[in-house]
């Protein structure tokens, strides 16, 4: 049977701007908005999702839930899913295309399958459709081409070939380059900061490596992102250490993102960054606790 209607779980920036772009694609889209914030109650109704009310009623008039969450939420909604597949025998796919390790999807796909559905490894790249970019939706295992059936429709959706853990381990090796980085000039700067050596190496900088001092504007808005990025640094940490390599600097950079989290500005969330802060400001601001 084709998708036709795909449920969300959760329409947060990325998940609401999927949902949409799907929606204006001619696709029915549901979600449950029960115990969900004000903010994501919001972004699903500007982008036409439907209130399936609880799971139970998800999965059994949806063909394909999608699972995007942070990845501390990952394993445990999977368990409210396939309990709820249980519950109404849904027919029913299920992407978990959180950024998780290889071996925490595998998990995910244990429970799912034991219940009855179709599990799908997922890992999504790019940006969220909310902003005009079209994400990446690798897909693996058996069931791929059940996901691949929304390519162009608002997403792209590499299927590839192999078991599952293939699409997860990718996310993981591609987030541990452009997410850690990410960790690594924060903490640079920080520590530049903290030993009054940030104008130094600032211009140090502007004379040697002027597409890294470019790049590092973009550490204004890690702020937003921080408190979701800790768990997928340890996630990547055990992916790492899984293939023999070490898991320290992603730890490493957990602790750092943590650090953010826990700033002054570790409240800020996507839609509400100061985008008018200085790179400066923004590092200052990052090195004083929440009050």
């Amino acid at each position: 049977m084709a998708v036709e209607t795909v449920g969300v779980m959760s329409p947060g920036d990325m998940g609401s701007g999927v949902g949409g772009a799907l929606k204006k694609n001619g696709l029915r889209v549901l979600t449950s908005l029960d115990g969900r914030s004000d903010a994501s109650r919001k972004r699903a109704a500007e982008e036409g999702f439907e209130d399936a009310g609880s799971l139970d009623e998800l999965v059994k008039q949806c063909d394909l839930v999608l699972s995007i969450l942070v990845p501390s939420e990952a394993h445990s909604f999977a368990q409210n899913i396939a309990e709820a597949i249980v519950r109404t025998d849904a027919d029913v796919a299920f992407a978990d295309c959180n950024a998780v390790s290889p071996e925490t999807g595998a998990l995910i796909g244990e429970v799912i399958t034991a219940a009855g559905g179709k599990f799908i490894d997922a890992g999504i790249i790019g940006g969220t459709p909310r902003r005009g970019a079209t994400p990446r939706f690798y897909a693996s295992g058996e069931h791929a081409p059940k996901l691949g059936e929304l390519d162009g429709k608002g997403i792209s959706v590499p299927v590839m070939d192999g078991p599952i853990g293939r699409a997860s381990g990718l996310k993981m090796v591609y987030a541990a380059l452009t997410k850690g980085t990410a960790a690594l000039y924060a903490s640079t700067l920080m520590t530049a900061k903290s030993l009054d050596l940030y104008g130094d190496l600032i211009a140090e900088l502007e004379l040697s490596q002027k597409s890294t001092l470019s790049e590092m504007e973009r550490i204004k808005t890690v702020s937003a992102q921080a408190f979701r990025w800790i768990g997928e640094m340890e996630e990547i940490a055990a992916t790492f250490s899984a293939a023999g390599s070490t898991p320290n600097i992603h730890t490493g950079a957990a602790e750092t993102f943590q650090k953010i989290a826990d700033s002054s500005i570790g409240h800020e969330r996507v839609d509400l960054v100061d985008k008018s802060r200085s790179l400066e400001d923004s590092i200052t601001a990052m090195l004083h606790p929440a009050e």
